[in-house]
C-alpha cells in the first residue's frame, strides 16, 4: 500500500528535486490524446497514474499536463492555488455566466466567499434540514405506486427543488424546474468541449455542441431570472405564489438576501445584480447537478448490493424506530454521526462516482510540483474522480465498498488521506456542509419508506462529460412496512 507523501518538504523550488515529465504514450501526430481522451474519458485519466504523478499529453497542438497523484492534487490546490489559477473548464463558464464564485478568483474571490458563507455554516445547514425532509418527501410521495419513476429527472427535480427554497426561499413551478433539467446535459457537454479543443476559434464555429451550449445557457439565464428577480419587482413568473422564504420577516436570511446585502470591500458599493444573477446561477447549478447525479448512483449502488441496502435500512431501522413511525422521523445532520455505516456508504458512493471528472489550473508563473518543474502558462488537467479510483490508495477502486471506510483499517486510513470530494484550499466546495446533510436527508427519508425494486435492464450508465453523469437508471417503488425484514430488502 502507498502511502500519501507529505504535500511539502519545507524547501523552496530552487531547492527541490526534480523529475522530467513522462509522457502519455499511444499519441496520434496531429490530434494527440484528443481519441483516448473522448473514446473513454475516466479510463484514460486513470491509466496515467501507472505513468507518473504529472503526465504530459496533447490535445491536438495544445500541450496540458495531467496531475495524477493525490498528494500533488493538494498542493496544487492549496499551496499553489495563488500560481496556479482555475484554468479553462471554469474560463467556461465565466464568459457564459459572469464572475461567480465557481469562476472568480484571488480578492474577489475571497470577498464573495465572505459574503456567502453565512448560508452554509453546520449551525444554518441544521436549519434547512427539515425543508429539505419535506422536498424529498413531497417528491417521492406518488413513487410507492409501483410506477416505473425516472430516478434521474426525479433527484434533479429534487435538488434544484432544495437549493431553490433552502437558499432562494423560492419554489419553481414544474415547466420551469423541467427546462432546466433539459438544458443541463447541453451545458456540461459544451463546456467539456469547448475547454479540451484544440483551438479557441472552435468555440465560434456554428456546430450543433456550440449552438446546444449557448442554447442551455440562455434556458438557465431565463430560469434563474425568473426564480430569483428583485424582490421589489414581485414573484417572477413560473414562482408559485407564497413561496418566498425567509426574507424579511424575522427569520434567517437567504443566501439571495445575504448577496444583496454585501458590499464591495474596497468601494463599499453593493453587488450589482449581474453579480448576485451570477452567484444564483453558480449555487443553481453547483448545487443541482452534482447532488442530484450522486443521488441516482446511490439509488444504484444500493440496488445491485442488496446485503449493504440491508445493512444500511437495518441501522437506520436500529435509530429511528419502527418504520410505522417514520413519517415523524425528526433527522438531524448530528444523527448520522450515530449511523458509522450509513456514513460510509454516502462516503463510498461520493468516492466511487465523484461528480468532478475535469478541473483545470493554469500556471502563472515557472512553479515547482513536488519533483516536476512546471513552466509558465503551463496547463494542468485533474479529475477528482479517476483521482478516487487510485489503485495505490484504493484498492481494487471499481468495486463498491462501504467498508473500505472503517477507521480501523489501514485501506480506510489512506483512502481518508487521499480523499477530497469537494476539492481542497480556499477553493473548496463552499456548499459542502449542505450537500451531506441532503444527501444524508434524502437516504434516510427514502430508505426508511420505500422498498427498491430493481428493474433489469435499467441500470445506471456513467456518462461523462465535466461531469459523471447518471443516465437510464429506472427502478419501481413500494411502501415499506413493519412486516418488511430488513434482509429481505
Amino acid at each position: 500500500m502507498a502511502t500519501l507523501a507529505p504535500h511539502s518538504d519545507g524547501r523552496s523550488d530552487r531547492t527541490r528535486p526534480t523529475a522530467p515529465t513522462p509522457r502519455a504514450p499511444g499519441g496520434v501526430p496531429g490530434l494527440g490524446h484528443v481519441v483516448p481522451l473522448l473514446r473513454d474519458p475516466l479510463g484514460f485519466m486513470e491509466s496515467l497514474s501507472r505513468v507518473g504523478g504529472v503526465v504530459e499529453t496533447r490535445l491536438g497542438p495544445r500541450r496540458v499536463r495531467v496531475v495524477t497523484a493525490p498528494a500533488l492534487v493538494h498542493e496544487l490546490l492549496v499551496a499553489l492555488a495563488h500560481d496556479a489559477p482555475r484554468g479553462a473548464v471554469q474560463q467556461t463558464l465565466k464568459d457564459a455566466f459572469g464572475d461567480g464564485l465557481l469562476m472568480s478568483d484571488g480578492q474577489a474571490h475571497r470577498d464573495r466567499r465572505r459574503s456567502m458563507g453565512a448560508a452554509f455554516t453546520k449551525a444554518r445547514v441544521a436549519d434547512y434540514v427539515p425543508i429539505i425532509q419535506s422536498v424529498v418527501k413531497e417528491r417521492i410521495a406518488g413513487w410507492g405506486d409501483g410506477r416505473l419513476v425516472d430516478v434521474e429527472r426525479e433527484m434533479n427535480h429534487l435538488a434544484l427543488d432544495v437549493v431553490t427554497r433552502t437558499l432562494f426561499g423560492a419554489r419553481l413551478d414544474d415547466d420551469l424546474a423541467a427546462a432546466f433539467h433539459r438544458a443541463l446535459p447541453d451545458l456540461v457537454k459544451g463546456q467539456i468541449v469547448h475547454s479540451l479543443a484544440p483551438h479557441p476559434a472552435f468555440v465560434r464555429l456554428p456546430l450543433p455542441v456550440n449552438r446546444r451550449f449557448d442554447e442551455a445557457v440562455r434556458v438557465i439565464h431565463q430560469v434563474v431570472d425568473r426564480a430569483v428577480g428583485e424582490r421589489r419587482e414581485g414573484l417572477g413568473e413560473g414562482v408559485r405564489e407564497g413561496a418566498r422564504e425567509g426574507e424579511d420577516d424575522g427569520r434567517e436570511p437567504t443566501l439571495l438576501s445575504l448577496l444583496r446585502a454585501a458590499v464591495d470591500p474596497a468601494t463599499g458599493a453593493p453587488l450589482t445584480e449581474d453579480d448576485v444573477r451570477a452567484e444564483a446561477i453558480t449555487m443553481f447549478g453547483a448545487g443541482t447537478e452534482t447532488v442530484s447525479t450522486t443521488m441516482t448512483w446511490l439509488l444504484h449502488e444500493l440496488a445491485r448490493h442488496p446485503d449493504v441496502l440491508a445493512r444500511v435500512v437495518a441501522e437506520l431501522d436500529g435509530r429511528l424506530g419502527p418504520v410505522a413511525g417514520a413519517a415523524s422521523d425528526a433527522l438531524t445532520p448530528e444523527m448520522f454521526d450515530h449511523l458509522p455505516y450509513t456514513a460510509n456508504t454516502l462516503r463510498e458512493v461520493v468516492r466511487l462516482h465523484t461528480p468532478n471528472a475535469f478541473l483545470m489550473r493554469t500556471a502563472s508563473r515557472d512553479v515547482t510540483l513536488g519533483p516536476y518543474r512546471v513552466p509558465a502558462g503551463t496547463e494542468l488537467l485533474f479529475s477528482l474522480t479517476a483521482l478516487h479510483r487510485h489503485p495505490d490508495f484504493f484498492p481494487d477502486p471499481h468495486t463498491f465498498d462501504p467498508g473500505r471506510w472503517d477507521a480501523e483499517g489501514p485501506a480506510g486510513a489512506a483512502a481518508r488521506r487521499a480523499a477530497m470530494p469537494f476539492g481542497a484550499g480556499k477553493h473548496k466546495c463552499v456548499g459542502e456542509n449542505l450537500a451531506w446533510a441532503e444527501l444524508g436527508v434524502a437516504a434516510a427519508t427514502i430508505l426508511r419508506t420505500l422498498r427498491l425494486v430493481p428493474v433489469p435492464g435499467r441500470e445506471a450508465r456513467e456518462v461523462v462529460w465535466t461531469t459523471v453523469q447518471a443516465q437510464g437508471l429506472a427502478m419501481a417503488f413500494a411502501p415499506r412496512t413493519d412486516a418488511d425484514a430488513a434482509v429481505d430488502l
